[in-house]
């Protein structure tokens, strides 16, 4: 079986939207924070009044954006290492997008490991914030 597999016209469009798409939306973040009128808010705070897994995430993505990785933490551990984890498939999906041929064998950051840890670690900075 061969290392890289081509990808459709297709597939490669879809790769290259999202490699494209995410950073240029990360990047928007600050400036979505400032519209006031634009903010949404959390359904599930609305609803329970308690913070979800992933309150703070905006802020963090903003602070990302801007370099303050002590912010970034400071507003959601664990939605800042999922922004770091999705930047990792943003670069995949672009790299496979520009050379046109996908990966055949796993890519380390899809193992099911990474993934089970990184639901860990957003499950347990949300509970610190709910009990701590």
């Amino acid at each position: 079986m061969p290392a890289w597999q081509a990808l459709s016209p297709d597939a490669r469009r879809l790769r290259l939207a999202w490699g494209l798409g995410w950073p240029l939306a990360m990047a928007a973040t600050p400036w979505w924070l400032a519209q006031s009128a634009l903010g949404v808010g959390c359904g599930f705070r609305a609803l329970t009044g308690l913070p979800c897994p992933l309150c703070g995430g905006t802020h963090a993505c903003a602070a990302l954006v801007q370099g303050d990785l002590a912010a970034a933490w400071a507003a959601n551990p664990g939605a800042l290492l999922l922004l770091l984890w999705l930047a990792l498939l943003a670069g995949q999906a672009l790299a496979e997008g520009v050379s046109g041929r996908r990966r055949v064998a796993r890519w380390p950051w899809w193992h099911p490991a990474v993934l089970a840890g990184m639901g860990g670690v957003l499950v347990l900075s949300w509970l610190a914030r709910l009990f701590l």
